[in-house]
Protein backbone atom coordinates (compact mmCIF):
# COMPACT_ATOMS: atom_id res chain seq x y z
CA UNK A 1 0.00 0.00 0.00
CA UNK A 2 1.55 3.47 -0.97
CA UNK A 3 2.59 5.64 1.76
CA UNK A 4 -0.16 8.57 0.78
CA UNK A 5 -3.26 6.08 0.94
CA UNK A 6 -1.78 5.32 4.27
CA UNK A 7 -2.02 8.49 5.37
CA UNK A 8 -5.13 9.15 3.87
CA UNK A 9 -6.58 6.19 5.65
CA UNK A 10 -5.19 7.41 9.44
CA UNK A 11 -7.05 10.69 8.46
CA UNK A 12 -9.93 9.31 7.68
CA UNK A 13 -9.76 7.10 10.84
CA UNK A 14 -8.77 10.51 13.10
CA UNK A 15 -12.10 12.03 11.44
CA UNK A 16 -14.04 9.00 12.44
CA UNK A 17 -12.89 8.73 15.84
CA UNK A 18 -13.41 12.51 16.58
CA UNK A 19 -17.38 12.70 15.37
CA UNK A 20 -17.91 9.53 17.56
CA UNK A 21 -16.13 11.05 20.29
CA UNK A 22 -18.00 14.49 19.57
CA UNK A 23 -21.29 12.55 19.54
CA UNK A 24 -20.19 10.90 22.90
CA UNK A 25 -19.27 13.65 24.63
CA UNK A 26 -21.97 15.56 24.27
CA UNK A 27 -24.40 13.34 24.59
CA UNK A 28 -23.19 12.55 27.96
CA UNK A 29 -22.84 15.97 28.85
CA UNK A 30 -26.01 17.31 27.62
CA UNK A 31 -27.71 13.84 29.61
CA UNK A 32 -25.72 14.39 33.02
CA UNK A 33 -27.91 17.56 33.97
CA UNK A 34 -31.32 15.29 34.00
CA UNK A 35 -29.73 12.35 35.43
CA UNK A 36 -31.16 12.88 38.88
CA UNK A 37 -34.69 13.17 37.73
CA UNK A 38 -33.81 9.05 35.76
CA UNK A 39 -32.86 8.10 39.44
CA UNK A 40 -35.76 8.77 41.27
CA UNK A 41 -37.97 7.39 38.27
CA UNK A 42 -35.68 4.27 38.63
CA UNK A 43 -36.42 4.25 42.19
CA UNK A 44 -40.22 5.08 41.53
CA UNK A 45 -40.86 2.07 39.08
CA UNK A 46 -39.03 -0.11 40.95
CA UNK A 47 -40.98 0.19 44.23
CA UNK A 48 -44.26 0.77 42.85
CA UNK A 49 -45.07 -2.77 42.98
CA UNK A 50 -44.26 -3.73 46.91
CA UNK A 51 -47.00 -4.18 49.11
CA UNK A 52 -46.19 -1.97 51.51
CA UNK A 53 -48.07 -1.79 55.08
CA UNK A 54 -51.24 0.20 54.56
CA UNK A 55 -50.18 2.59 57.78
CA UNK A 56 -49.05 5.68 55.95
CA UNK A 57 -52.36 7.35 57.09
CA UNK A 58 -52.19 5.93 60.54
CA UNK A 59 -48.23 7.66 60.49
CA UNK A 60 -49.26 10.73 59.41
CA UNK A 61 -51.98 11.08 61.93
CA UNK A 62 -49.56 10.17 64.68
CA UNK A 63 -47.13 13.12 63.82
CA UNK A 64 -49.96 15.61 63.66
CA UNK A 65 -50.49 14.70 67.06
CA UNK A 66 -47.57 15.62 68.15
CA UNK A 67 -47.32 18.40 66.71
CA UNK A 68 -50.43 19.70 68.12
CA UNK A 69 -49.09 18.39 71.68
CA UNK A 70 -45.86 20.36 71.34
CA UNK A 71 -47.77 23.59 70.12
CA UNK A 72 -50.09 23.56 73.40
CA UNK A 73 -46.71 22.67 75.36
CA UNK A 74 -45.51 25.94 74.24
CA UNK A 75 -48.89 28.01 75.36
CA UNK A 76 -48.77 26.24 79.22
CA UNK A 77 -47.47 28.11 81.76
CA UNK A 78 -47.23 25.06 83.88
CA UNK A 79 -43.53 23.72 83.02
CA UNK A 80 -44.27 19.87 84.44
CA UNK A 81 -47.20 19.69 82.26
CA UNK A 82 -45.47 20.51 79.34
CA UNK A 83 -42.77 18.91 79.95
CA UNK A 84 -45.12 15.68 79.83
CA UNK A 85 -46.64 16.89 76.55
CA UNK A 86 -43.14 17.09 74.83
CA UNK A 87 -42.31 13.60 76.09
CA UNK A 88 -45.73 12.24 74.95
CA UNK A 89 -44.98 14.21 72.01
CA UNK A 90 -41.94 12.70 71.52
CA UNK A 91 -43.37 9.09 71.63
CA UNK A 92 -45.54 9.65 69.16
CA UNK A 93 -43.27 10.45 66.69
CA UNK A 94 -41.29 7.29 67.70
CA UNK A 95 -44.27 5.37 67.16
CA UNK A 96 -44.83 6.87 63.70
CA UNK A 97 -41.49 6.15 62.17
CA UNK A 98 -41.88 2.71 63.92
CA UNK A 99 -44.91 2.37 62.00
CA UNK A 100 -42.73 2.66 58.34
CA UNK A 101 -39.91 0.63 59.57
CA UNK A 102 -40.08 -2.06 56.99
CA UNK A 103 -40.55 1.08 53.55
CA UNK A 104 -37.38 0.15 51.57
CA UNK A 105 -34.88 2.98 51.61
CA UNK A 106 -32.23 4.84 50.11
CA UNK A 107 -29.38 6.51 51.11
CA UNK A 108 -25.59 7.36 49.77
CA UNK A 109 -22.63 5.47 51.81
CA UNK A 110 -19.84 7.70 50.77
CA UNK A 111 -19.55 11.17 49.24
CA UNK A 112 -19.01 11.23 46.10
CA UNK A 113 -21.92 7.96 46.05
CA UNK A 114 -24.93 9.71 43.90
CA UNK A 115 -22.30 12.41 41.43
CA UNK A 116 -20.44 9.68 40.81
CA UNK A 117 -23.80 7.43 39.56
CA UNK A 118 -25.40 10.12 37.46
CA UNK A 119 -21.85 10.65 35.87
CA UNK A 120 -21.34 6.41 35.11
CA UNK A 121 -25.12 6.72 33.90
CA UNK A 122 -24.30 9.79 31.37
CA UNK A 123 -21.66 7.88 29.94
CA UNK A 124 -23.94 5.08 29.50
CA UNK A 125 -26.12 7.52 27.79
CA UNK A 126 -23.67 9.13 25.39
CA UNK A 127 -22.68 5.64 24.27
CA UNK A 128 -25.71 4.79 23.32
CA UNK A 129 -26.14 7.71 21.20
CA UNK A 130 -22.76 7.46 19.81
CA UNK A 131 -23.78 3.36 18.79
CA UNK A 132 -25.34 4.33 15.41
CA UNK A 133 -22.81 6.53 14.23
CA UNK A 134 -19.79 3.74 15.04
CA UNK A 135 -22.39 0.89 12.97
CA UNK A 136 -22.50 3.55 10.24
CA UNK A 137 -18.79 3.86 10.28
CA UNK A 138 -18.30 0.44 10.30
CA UNK A 139 -20.68 -0.44 7.30
CA UNK A 140 -18.87 2.19 5.55
CA UNK A 141 -15.29 0.93 6.46
CA UNK A 142 -16.23 -2.98 5.84
CA UNK A 143 -17.91 -2.20 2.42
CA UNK A 144 -16.22 -3.29 -0.69
CA UNK A 145 -13.48 -5.04 1.73
CA UNK A 146 -15.41 -8.36 2.70
CA UNK A 147 -17.40 -10.86 0.25
CA UNK A 148 -21.18 -9.17 -0.44
CA UNK A 149 -22.92 -11.90 1.21
CA UNK A 150 -25.05 -9.04 3.05
CA UNK A 151 -23.52 -6.16 3.02
CA UNK A 152 -24.58 -4.86 -0.42
CA UNK A 153 -27.82 -6.39 0.52
CA UNK A 154 -29.15 -2.97 2.29
CA UNK A 155 -32.72 -3.80 2.50
CA UNK A 156 -31.09 -7.32 4.74
CA UNK A 157 -28.72 -5.06 6.67
CA UNK A 158 -31.71 -2.08 7.77
CA UNK A 159 -33.77 -5.60 9.32
CA UNK A 160 -31.14 -7.15 10.88
CA UNK A 161 -30.96 -3.58 12.73
CA UNK A 162 -34.19 -3.08 13.22
CA UNK A 163 -34.89 -6.46 14.71
CA UNK A 164 -31.78 -5.99 17.13
CA UNK A 165 -33.32 -2.90 18.77
CA UNK A 166 -36.66 -4.58 18.73
CA UNK A 167 -35.75 -7.30 20.61
CA UNK A 168 -33.41 -5.40 23.17
CA UNK A 169 -35.93 -2.89 23.39
CA UNK A 170 -38.33 -6.12 24.87
CA UNK A 171 -36.03 -7.87 26.65
CA UNK A 172 -34.99 -4.38 28.53
CA UNK A 173 -39.03 -4.02 28.94
CA UNK A 174 -39.15 -7.25 30.42
CA UNK A 175 -36.31 -7.07 32.83
CA UNK A 176 -37.67 -2.99 34.01
CA UNK A 177 -41.44 -3.74 34.11
CA UNK A 178 -42.03 -7.19 35.06
CA UNK A 179 -38.57 -9.12 36.10
CA UNK A 180 -36.66 -6.84 38.68
CA UNK A 181 -39.89 -5.09 40.17
CA UNK A 182 -41.86 -8.85 41.22
CA UNK A 183 -37.92 -9.88 41.91
CA UNK A 184 -37.60 -7.11 44.72
CA UNK A 185 -40.76 -7.39 45.42
CA UNK A 186 -40.65 -11.05 46.63
CA UNK A 187 -36.65 -10.00 48.49
CA UNK A 188 -38.91 -7.35 50.10
CA UNK A 189 -41.76 -9.87 51.71
CA UNK A 190 -39.26 -12.03 52.41
CA UNK A 191 -37.11 -9.43 54.52
CA UNK A 192 -40.35 -8.26 55.96
CA UNK A 193 -41.20 -11.23 57.24
CA UNK A 194 -37.95 -11.25 59.35
CA UNK A 195 -38.37 -7.69 60.56
CA UNK A 196 -35.65 -6.53 58.62
CA UNK A 197 -35.29 -3.02 57.42
CA UNK A 198 -34.28 -2.54 54.04
CA UNK A 199 -31.91 -0.09 52.85
CA UNK A 200 -30.17 0.75 49.44
CA UNK A 201 -26.83 1.93 48.34
CA UNK A 202 -28.20 4.37 45.76
CA UNK A 203 -25.16 3.37 43.39
CA UNK A 204 -25.79 -0.30 44.15
CA UNK A 205 -29.15 -0.12 44.08
CA UNK A 206 -29.26 1.72 40.66
CA UNK A 207 -26.48 0.50 38.81
CA UNK A 208 -27.70 -3.20 39.49
CA UNK A 209 -31.16 -2.07 37.95
CA UNK A 210 -29.47 -0.48 35.08
CA UNK A 211 -26.66 -3.06 34.20
CA UNK A 212 -29.41 -6.13 34.53
CA UNK A 213 -31.59 -4.04 31.92
CA UNK A 214 -28.68 -3.52 29.43
CA UNK A 215 -28.01 -7.66 30.09
CA UNK A 216 -31.58 -8.92 29.18
CA UNK A 217 -31.94 -6.54 26.63
CA UNK A 218 -28.17 -8.24 25.13
CA UNK A 219 -29.78 -11.62 25.84
CA UNK A 220 -32.99 -11.16 23.80
CA UNK A 221 -30.93 -11.34 20.70
CA UNK A 222 -30.52 -14.63 20.98
CA UNK A 223 -33.23 -15.33 17.84
CA UNK A 224 -31.22 -13.09 15.74
CA UNK A 225 -28.04 -14.46 16.65
CA UNK A 226 -29.32 -17.96 16.04
CA UNK A 227 -30.71 -16.95 12.89
CA UNK A 228 -27.64 -15.46 11.35
CA UNK A 229 -25.40 -18.60 11.90
CA UNK A 230 -27.96 -20.69 10.10
CA UNK A 231 -28.00 -18.05 7.24
CA UNK A 232 -24.44 -17.96 7.23
CA UNK A 233 -23.99 -22.02 7.41
CA UNK A 234 -21.99 -22.10 10.75
CA UNK A 235 -24.89 -24.29 11.91
CA UNK A 236 -28.18 -25.91 10.59
CA UNK A 237 -31.70 -25.76 11.96
CA UNK A 238 -31.34 -29.51 12.97
CA UNK A 239 -28.70 -29.49 14.60
CA UNK A 240 -29.83 -26.59 17.13
CA UNK A 241 -33.11 -28.68 16.75
CA UNK A 242 -31.52 -31.67 17.66
CA UNK A 243 -29.26 -30.48 20.51
CA UNK A 244 -31.60 -28.30 21.86
CA UNK A 245 -31.08 -30.18 25.32
CA UNK A 246 -28.02 -28.94 25.49
CA UNK A 247 -28.46 -25.82 24.62
CA UNK A 248 -31.15 -25.51 27.84
CA UNK A 249 -28.13 -26.36 30.06
CA UNK A 250 -26.14 -23.66 28.13
CA UNK A 251 -28.92 -21.37 28.55
CA UNK A 252 -29.28 -22.27 32.37
CA UNK A 253 -25.39 -21.51 33.45
CA UNK A 254 -25.83 -18.26 31.27
CA UNK A 255 -29.24 -17.18 33.45
CA UNK A 256 -27.19 -18.35 36.46
CA UNK A 257 -24.38 -16.21 35.70
CA UNK A 258 -26.32 -12.78 34.71
CA UNK A 259 -29.76 -13.30 37.25
CA UNK A 260 -30.40 -10.71 40.08
CA UNK A 261 -29.88 -13.85 42.91
CA UNK A 262 -28.87 -16.63 43.42
CA UNK A 263 -32.59 -18.32 44.01
CA UNK A 264 -34.37 -20.80 41.49
CA UNK A 265 -37.15 -18.12 41.22
CA UNK A 266 -35.13 -15.69 39.74
CA UNK A 267 -33.13 -17.77 37.55
CA UNK A 268 -36.24 -19.49 35.98
CA UNK A 269 -37.71 -16.11 35.59
CA UNK A 270 -34.50 -15.34 33.56
CA UNK A 271 -34.23 -19.25 32.10
CA UNK A 272 -37.54 -19.46 30.87
CA UNK A 273 -37.91 -16.53 28.21
CA UNK A 274 -34.58 -17.78 26.93
CA UNK A 275 -36.41 -21.32 26.33
CA UNK A 276 -38.95 -19.57 24.32
CA UNK A 277 -37.04 -17.84 22.61
CA UNK A 278 -34.75 -20.45 21.50
CA UNK A 279 -37.88 -22.33 20.31
CA UNK A 280 -39.43 -19.49 18.62
CA UNK A 281 -36.41 -19.12 17.01
CA UNK A 282 -36.66 -23.22 15.66
CA UNK A 283 -40.07 -22.46 14.35
CA UNK A 284 -39.24 -19.13 12.53
CA UNK A 285 -36.58 -20.65 10.74
CA UNK A 286 -38.90 -23.68 10.14
CA UNK A 287 -41.66 -21.35 8.49
CA UNK A 288 -38.99 -19.54 6.88
CA UNK A 289 -37.49 -22.56 5.19
CA UNK A 290 -33.64 -22.21 6.83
Amino acid sequence: MPLEEIFSLISGIKKKVFYIVAVFGAGALISFSFMGDVIKKIETDMFWRLDLPDKTGASGQLVGISHNLTALSNRINDSVIAQNLTKISGELINISNGINIYKPNIVYLTPMEVLMLEFKMSLIFGALLASPLVIYFAYKGLKGRVPDIILQKKSLIFSIITAAIFLFLIGAGYAYFFMLPLFLSYLYQDAMSLGITANFSIYEFVYFIVMTTVIMGAAFELPLILTLLVRFGVTTRKTLSYYRRHAYIVLLVIAAWITPGPDIFSQLMVTVPFVILYEASLILMRLTGR
